[in-house]
């Protein structure tokens, strides 16, 4: 137990000292089109708020600081009470940086939460009566928003050892309003489920990838080069990075994965369809075909 917890803990306390805090690009929520059906906030790490017409979808919502004692380097860019009205919230998994109970328990008691196939087990986590356990390739319609859960290659659990029984996670294909996005939540790279995926739902008009804290060869989180894949396999138009630049790691820089994607944008040509945000910036998608464009104004 010692040694196990020895592996746990070190690790986090060096990545805790490893470097001053960030500001986030914007704090609170910048300036927003409406004449744009699409328009997302990347919030920080996974935690990104999607507008789709006049409907919003917040996922894995972690507007808190540490993560056990690892401190958030750059804070998230809102605060609980500046959030709009949410038709829902996507769990992508249950891992604390991903799932916030502290966030969970400043939102209105009347959310509507979506677990991941197999996460029924931790809904009494939250507060929210209104919740419900998704199962794979079924979809969830709600005010005109359709979400249905589809497979990705990552870990379930919450509590470390909880994983070696649970396989709560998964990604999300969001429809709405004529526009498609998939959030990946916290994947690896598994080609098959990701051409699967293009196969079923054709005409992505943005992903949303995690590309940190992978090196190389790690099953359970894509780098920056695999996210790239990800984003050709699904055939999505556009893509935003997440899931990096929150928190310290241990396995590359703070800056590193940014510097890895905008490389390997470059080499694939995909310059104009990736955009890596700063937290706190808005990304629109205009109606008439116009290349999307970012903003960090209030």
């Amino acid at each position: 137990m010692r040694r196990f917890l020895n592996a746990l803990v070190l690790p986090s306390l060096i990545a805790a000292c490893a470097g001053p805090r960030r500001e986030p690009a914007v704090r609170g929520l910048p300036r927003d089109d409406p004449g744009s059906t699409l328009s997302v906030v990347w919030v920080g790490h996974a935690t990104v708020l999607i507008r789709l017409g006049h409907r919003f979808i917040l996922t894995d919502p972690n507007l808190g600081g540490s993560m056990l004692v690892v401190p958030r380097v750059t804070p998230a860019s809102l605060t609980p009470d500046q959030l709009p009205p949410l038709q829902l919230v996507l769990l992508s998994h249950l891992h604390i940086d991903h799932f916030d109970r502290g966030t969970m328990a400043r939102l209105p008691r009347g959310t509507e939460v979506v677990f991941p196939p197999g996460g029924n087990g931790y809904m009494g986590l939250i507060r929210q009566t209104r919740k419900e356990t998704s199962t794979f390739y079924q979809p969830i319609t709600r005010g005109g928003i359709t979400v249905t859960p589809v497979p990705v290659m990552h870990a379930g659990g919450r509590y470390f050892v909880d994983a070696l029984w649970n396989k709560g996670f998964s990604g999300y294909i969001i429809d709405g309003f004529g526009k498609r996005i998939f959030f990946a939540g916290d994947t690896g790279y598994d080609k098959k489920a990701f051409l699967e995926i293009a196969r079923r739902f054709p005409g992505i008009d943005l992903a949303l990838i995690p590309i940190a804290p992978a090196k190389g060869g790690n099953v359970n989180h894509a780098d920056p080069q695999e996210a790239v894949q990800i984003f050709r396999d699904v055939g999505a138009k556009y893509m935003i990075p997440i899931h990096f630049e929150a928190y310290h790691s241990t396995a590359v820089p703070l800056d590193e994965p940014r510097r890895q994607l905008t490389e390997a944008v470059a080499k694939g040509g995909l310059e104009g369809r990736v955009f890596a945000l700063y937290t706190g910036e808005r990304w629109l998608m205009p109606d008439d075909g116009a290349q999307p464009w970012v903003t960090r104004e209030k």
